[in-house]
């Protein structure tokens, strides 16, 4: 007895060890990076696709070009399209991998590389932006120009997903996913518009943004070659490598703090005007007619314009007062009260303006249906015509005059057939139905027809032989 517990305790014992040991098998391969990892070929691509010359510094071309034509026209798929093509991600990549892997001429190289493109970027946009018809601020532009701490979460896994995506023995199609979601491009050509129009507000947040994105995608793509283990050349001096070190995190620090400011002011700006909207629509519900923040020399101001009387207190004070007790401080209200216009009366009237609108639509609704029947009747009425001009033909007679004139027939038939040119609508056509016992000529043909015609007084006739 003791023997079979030891055994059952045992058997037990296996099989939780086993079911944990697939666990955490699946787990492994679930997280784990390194399974087809192509370091060698990995860092052989990057390196040849980092020089921004020939058909990388084309496509670049093209690709700042279509993206700015989708920020002119406000338009986000074409905007993905110039990203697409765009060859911007290889030398920021050649950045991270040379600081990854401690190979000085590769962060030279890319570096070079960045820089020249950059420079066609800049000159592409800015040229596009002079000549441009258009060059209205699109909501697209302006959303180039709040750069935040969100680019930078964006940025840093845009980062992890090319490197990841680059280093695989069967590379994905990541790289052109990672393009849009870092969105390189278009910070890019917002600044070739800043420039063009010497707006040097756009310029500096929009280039900021670029170079934000820029740098923790190749601050990711470090930290993911060094977890990887990349073969890396050996510093010759210690000091070199901790200064390297102090110097990307002095950038990385410099590069997050202003992002986090501006997330700061975007988060408080909507938290206001979240507050403000819901004060407006508690003080004044549908007796508002516009609302309107303004940021003028001596603070905010919010502008309200209320149809007739205001609607509990006609003391401007009082609404001060529960502006600052809804948590909106340093804002200043302005009432406006249209009281010569009774919003009652202007309910009323839109409400008949409605009915008559609706009556009119009640007659032109059963003027048509009266047509359409009036349509049906005439049809009716020429099918039942055609049916009695059909009837009236002699077809008998009319067969046995023709076969004498034309000794080739050897069946006839009458018809009215109904055909459209596509252009005039319907209309029915007297036919002539004839078969002949050997192929006829066209001058037959013609004779047929014409004497049918002449016979029975018809205007037009078609004769179909079979």
């Amino acid at each position: 007895m003791a023997n079979l517990k030891a055994n059952t305790n045992k058997d037990g014992n296996s099989s939780n060890s086993e079911f944990s040991d697939k666990v955490r098998k699946f787990f492994h391969e679930l997280v784990d990076l390194k399974g087809g990892l192509d370091r060698e070929g990995t860092i052989v691509n990057i390196k040849n696709n980092r020089r921004m010359v020939g058909a990388n510094a084309w496509l670049l071309m093209c690709s700042i070009m279509i993206a700015s034509l989708g920020l002119d026209l406000n338009s986000p798929a074409v905007i993905i399209g110039g990203m697409l093509i765009s060859p911007l991600m290889s030398p920021i990549l050649g950045v991270g991998l040379g600081v990854g892997i401690n190979d000085q001429k590769t962060i030279v190289s890319s570096l070079k590389s960045f820089g020249i493109a950059i420079g066609i970027a800049l000159v592409t946009s800015t040229l596009y932006f002079l000549i441009t018809p258009f060059g209205e601020v699109t909501n697209e532009i302006l959303a180039r120009t709040k750069p935040t701490l969100l680019d930078v979460l964006v940025a840093t896994f845009g980062g992890i997903a090319g490197i990841i995506s680059g280093s695989r023995k069967d590379q994905s199609n990541a790289i052109p996913g990672v393009a849009i979601a870092t969105a390189l491009m278009p910070p890019l050509c917002v600044t070739g518009y800043g420039i063009a129009n010497a707006n040097w507000v756009f310029l500096a947040n929009s280039f900021y943004l670029f170079f934000l994105n820029a740098t923790f995608v190749a601050l990711a793509t470090l930290v993911i070659v060094r977890y990887l283990d990349f073969p890396r050349m050996k510093h010759n001096d210690l000091l070199e490598s901790r200064r390297n070190r102090n110097i990307i995190g002095i950038i990385s620090l410099l590069m997050i703090l202003p992002s986090m400011y501006i997330l700061y002011q975007v988060l408080t700006e909507n938290t206001e005007n979240q507050k403000i909207k819901t004060f407006v629509t508690t003080q004044f519900g549908d007796r508002l007619d516009t609302y309107t923040m303004l940021n003028k020399n001596d603070g905010k101001q919010l502008i309200l314009k209320v149809y007739g009387s205001t609607a509990q207190n006609e003391k401007p004070e009082y609404y001060q007062v529960k502006l600052e007790e809804a948590g909106i401080k340093n804002v200043k209200l302005n009432i406006i009260p249209t009281s010569e216009i009774d919003l009652d009366k202007i309910i009323r009237l839109e409400a008949q303006v409605a009915e008559v609108n609706q009556g009119f639509q009640q007659k032109i609704d059963n003027a048509q249906t009266a047509q359409d029947l009036k349509d049906q009747q005439i049809e009716l009425l020429q099918m039942r015509l055609d049916s009695i001009q059909t009837d009236t033909i002699p077809i008998y007679k009319l067969g046995k005059e023709a076969k004498i004139l034309f000794p080739n027939l050897k069946k006839i038939g009458f018809a009215k057939s109904v055909s459209s040119d596509f252009k005039s609508g319907t209309k029915r056509i007297p036919t002539l139905l004839v078969k002949w016992s050997r192929k006829p000529t066209t001058t037959d043909k013609k004779k047929l027809e014409e004497w049918v015609a002449e016979k029975f007084d018809l205007s037009e006739i078609e004769l179909v032989s079979y």
